[in-house]
């Protein structure tokens, strides 16, 4: 008896331990490790996988969490992805009878900012409201409000969701068709939680900070596209077919006839197509976001990361940048920014760079200290540049390091002469 329970026992131990070399080996092909570094990214079907959907490209991903009395907090790095459970809440929901209830008044706009007990999310440029209704599940008119800066969603059990935008101060209030679920308090737990307010700063409502607070540094392993990948298909060239090249200097030009060409430069490692159009791009405001999208999926500029980041609507001008934990990085070269025009003589150009980051993480180093918005004013007001300041944000400043890897450092960026600058360079410009 005894031996025959062992006998049992054997098989049974070499079955399970069977069973878990088959699981471990399907992760491997269903997974493969993160970190495998590719030093060139060729463009393949299979690099589709990383493209987001139109619904998440442009998804609000600043989420501050106001308390009972106004108090407010930026909130970093929560397990669950606020933005995309805000989504997956209010897409099951109806956004009704929406009216306008303030505009033109910077106070009464500050407060809505600050609504107590509530989700505020915002974008970092203004997107069109078909945009939000197509990321968030809606069907709100696009006669009443056409641009989108902030969202305001109830935590206290009520229906009343605010949909705000800056230029004109303008705020609409709208009915929810059913209280939001406890899941969407459930995602604003955990993480960090870093106090912010709204200030007037150049008769503007800027988020700053009152507190010096940390962020942890991430490190990446930088891909690279493959540029005569890349150029095929801009070029709409058949995968065999030799694309005519020309060398000028460190650039090296391919050209299709008259109306298409790519720069590349080699030196920086940047790249700019131009399509000559017969005519220019004349769709509606409501369309315009769509189009651009297409046009970012056109470049092979792998997206897993990137997001909307700014749009100029009369220069026909969209900008995609990569973001780390809901903040954007910036690089000297706009490594991993893709910008879209569409000029009124019928040019369309893509500038981006074939670097781009892969899998981004926290680095042994720990974190930086960032001073209070209040210290960083002061400063560019004595560097005199205090009155020329119309942004200010927090983002991940891209610095090229060895074998291949980027530190990605937290600094203050300000939006001066129409381009986000980091504040040490424009102090340090300041003082010359």
């Amino acid at each position: 008896m005894s031996k025959k329970w062992r006998t049992n026992l054997s098989i049974g131990l070499l079955t399970v331990a069977i069973l878990i070399s088959l699981f471990l080996s399907s992760l491997v092909w269903i997974k493969p490790y993160r970190y495998e570094h590719t030093s060139e990214a060729r463009v393949t079907k299979t690099s589709t996988t990383s493209l987001q959907s139109l619904a998440d490209v442009y998804l609000p991903l600043t989420a501050v969490k106001t308390g009972a009395e106004r108090e407010q907090y930026l909130l970093v790095g929560q397990p669950q992805n606020v933005a995309l459970t805000a989504k997956e809440t209010l897409s099951k929901r109806t956004l009704k009878s929406g009216r306008q209830v303030s505009h033109g008044n910077l106070s009464q706009y500050r407060n809505y900012l600050r609504q107590p007990k509530s989700l505020l999310l915002s974008y970092p440029s203004a997107v069109t409201i078909t945009s939000f209704n197509t990321s968030f599940g809606q069907h709100l008119a696009t006669d009443q409000l056409r641009l989108v800066d902030h969202l305001v969603l109830p935590l206290d059990g009520s229906n009343k969701v605010y949909l705000l935008r800056d230029q004109g101060e303008v705020v609409y209030r709208y009915t929810l068709s059913k209280a939001l679920s406890s899941r969407l308090t459930a995602a604003l737990k955990g993480g960090k939680k870093i106090p912010v307010d709204f200030k007037q700063i150049n008769n503007r409502i800027l988020m700053t900070f009152p507190h010096s607070f940390k962020l942890a540094t991430y490190a990446a392993k930088v891909g690279s596209l493959n540029v005569e990948t890349v150029a095929q298909k801009l070029m709409n060239a058949t995968k065999n077919s030799s694309l005519a090249t020309r060398q000028e200097g460190n650039q090296l030009i391919y050209h299709n006839g008259d109306d298409r060409r790519l720069v590349y430069d080699q030196q920086k490692g940047t790249l700019t197509f131009e399509n000559y159009l017969k005519q220019a791009w004349t769709g509606s405001l409501q369309a315009s976001d769509r189009h651009f999208y297409r046009r970012l999926s056109q470049t092979n500029f792998p997206q897993e990361g990137v997001y909307f980041d700014a749009a100029n609507r009369r220069q026909q001008q969209e900008t995609y940048r990569t973001y780390v934990e809901g903040f954007a990085v910036f690089n000297d070269n706009n490594y991993g920014t893709v910008r879209i025009k569409e000029s009124k003589s019928g040019v369309e150009s893509m500038a981006f760079s074939r670097y781009y980051l892969q899998n981004p993480m926290p680095t042994s180093k720990g974190s930086v200290r960032l001073q209070s918005s209040t210290v960083v004013f002061n400063d560019l007001q004595a560097a005199g540049k205090l009155k020329g300041v119309r942004g200010l944000r927090v983002g991940y400043r891209w610095k090229k390091t060895t074998h291949g890897t980027v530190t990605l450092t937290p600094a203050y960026y300000v939006k001066y002469a129409g381009e986000w600058v980091a504040v040490s360079d424009l102090i340090k410009e300041g003082g010359h």
